[in-house]
């Protein structure tokens, strides 16, 4: 690689030992670019324990400038956003632009990467501002989740629309950030990835998988499986509904939520409502092992997502859903919702099924279809795990974050000697 890139990822909101998606998303990202030769620096908050694999090819710098936790937890009120937010920005500012200082040669090859807009971006703008440093963001969805009067409010467009890209998760997002006014010039799509060998089997992942079968009492039976947030956008509740319309039809069916969040009660309400108790297993939160044996044990994946706009105008969607992948990564059908950004991960018909969200009835008719014809179910399964190695692996996904940010870096200029005496 001739012109290496110097990049600088901001991350306050969640970041490894943390799991969840965006700790993932930092770091395969941080990883991969590292991997290609990129100088990679992750700054953070402290956070206790460390990575179960520490980063081998990029470096962590960890500030109390970018802890928000205390600040969380008093809410989003004005007198938070006007008092308590600006010294915390300022501080981030501060603590990137040291750290940026300490890169050997000159910024010409620098980015300023916020994992969020908000309110990773905000420091990432006064740095840029003042050092003229170019920065991007990366938009998951939930930056076009706001409030009406936040989507309008001029700083939240200034921040998107003055850095040099926003790299949308999936076209849906980009969709709703063009929506918010945020410039679609500014805007590309690069999609999640998954790492496809952590989800092959070997002899210890197939003894793991006995042990899970065995743990949740899964031999014989039907397995569908949803890991994600407890959240109402989901889609547990119908599928809940799906089941108490086949369980006189399907005897052997069993249904796994993996995840915790604030619709445990509600959903564990329904199941008593609805007779489901013997056929529905909360498993709460599990390890990275289990999850991924808990999808091999399945038969089909199911997350019928929806969008749902709240009272107060917020739009909350499935920016895009990475579990989709690892899902088909483990060679698996997925239903998902005709919603948010799961069209672009699951090719209806090709690697499993959409349904209508809020039809529990469809979502029945293709649970059945997957039931009664085992060779189609491996068939979608096989053809979702082909698309993932072909198009969502990070190698790829990181070669194309490199190429957009090449087209408004500058190539450095390279002095001719041979002439000089």
């Amino acid at each position: 690689m001739q012109h290496p890139l110097y990049i600088i990822l901001l991350n306050a909101c969640q970041t490894l030992p943390e799991r969840g998606g965006i700790a993932t998303y930092t770091h395969e990202l941080a990883d991969h670019l590292g991997a290609m030769g990129h100088s990679v620096t992750v700054l953070t908050y402290p956070a206790e324990g460390s990575p179960l694999a520490p980063p081998q090819n990029y470096r962590v710098e960890r500030f109390k400038s970018f802890d928000m936790s205390e600040l969380v937890k008093r809410g989003w009120s004005r007198r938070y956003l006007f008092t308590r937010l600006p010294p915390k920005i300022l501080a981030m500012a501060r603590d990137t632009s040291r750290v940026l200082r300490g890169l050997p040669g000159g910024r010409e090859r620098c980015v300023l990467w916020a994992i969020t807009w908000w309110p990773e971006a905000l420091a990432a703008h006064l740095v840029s501002r003042f050092r003229k440093v170019p920065y991007v963001i990366t938009a998951h969805g939930s930056d076009a989740n706001l409030s009406p009067s936040a989507r309008r409010h001029f700083l939240y467009k200034k921040i998107l629309n003055d850095s040099a890209r926003v790299f949308a998760v999936s076209g849906h997002t980009a969709e709703c950030l063009v929506r918010c006014e945020v410039s679609a010039e500014r805007l590309r799509v690069v999609h999640n990835g998954v790492r496809p060998e952590e989800f092959e089997m070997d002899a210890a992942s197939g003894t793991l998988l006995e042990q899970t079968r065995g743990q949740f009492n899964l031999d014989g039976k039907f397995v569908l499986l949803t890991i994600a947030r407890l959240f109402p956008r989901k889609g547990h509740l119908v599928v809940l509904d799906a089941l108490a319309g086949l369980k006189e039809r399907i005897p052997e069916l069993h249904y796994v939520v993996v995840g915790k969040g604030s619709m445990r009660e509600p959903l564990e309400q329904r199941v008593r409502e609805l007779s489901l108790q013997g056929m529905v297993t909360f498993t709460g939160e599990v390890s990275d092992q289990e999850r991924t044996s808990l999808l091999h044990a399945c038969d089909v994946f199911v997350m019928p997502n929806r969008d749902i706009v709240g009272p107060n105008g917020v739009f909350a969607t499935e920016g895009f859903g990475i579990v989709f992948l690892e899902a088909s990564a483990c060679a698996k059908p997925v239903i998902a919702g005709r919603a948010g950004g799961a069209p672009e991960v699951v090719v209806d018909g090709r690697t499993g099924f959409l349904v209508d969200p809020e039809n529990p009835k469809e979502l029945m008719e293709r649970i059945l279809q997957l039931f009664s014809d085992r060779e189609l179910a491996l068939r979608l399964g096989l053809a979702g795990k082909q698309r993932v190695e072909e198009e969502f692996t990070w190698e790829g996904l990181s070669a194309k974050y490199v190429d957009e940010m090449n087209a408004f870096l500058p190539v450095p200029q390279v002095r001719n000697l041979g002439n000089q005496k």
